[in-house]
């Protein structure tokens, strides 16, 4: 199973092509290894590792992506360090990102 849902890999790609690995991402996504998923009560951090992500830190906030589905809107931040990339997915709105996020069809813009 992979630790990515569709539209994290959308989310991941748009943060992290003009990092390292760049245009390895696709290996990353296909072939990570499941580190950690964390949900805070607002969102939640999904983390896992690949031997060609950067050990230095890298934060891609750039482009500003929103993810919605229903009246849910998100944010995201991905995280490069020590092998790993971590994905933060945020609350955006008034609504808090629910436990079940994942799970639920999500547009991303």
């Amino acid at each position: 199973m992979k630790p990515f849902k569709e539209f994290e890999r959308k989310v991941v790609k748009a943060l992290v092509s003009s990092h390292p690995p760049g245009d390895d991402i696709e290996a990353v996504l296909d072939g990570a290894t499941f580190v950690s998923y964390d949900y805070t009560g607002s969102g939640y951090y999904l983390t896992v590792r690949h031997p060609s992500l950067p050990s230095a830190r890298v934060v891609c906030d750039v482009p500003l992506l929103k993810g919605t589905s229903g009246k849910i809107v998100s944010g995201f931040v991905a995280f490069l360090e020590n092998g790993e990339l971590t994905l933060e997915c945020h609350t955006w709105g008034t609504v808090d990102v629910p436990e079940d996020f994942r799970e639920r069809e999500v547009d991303v813009s």
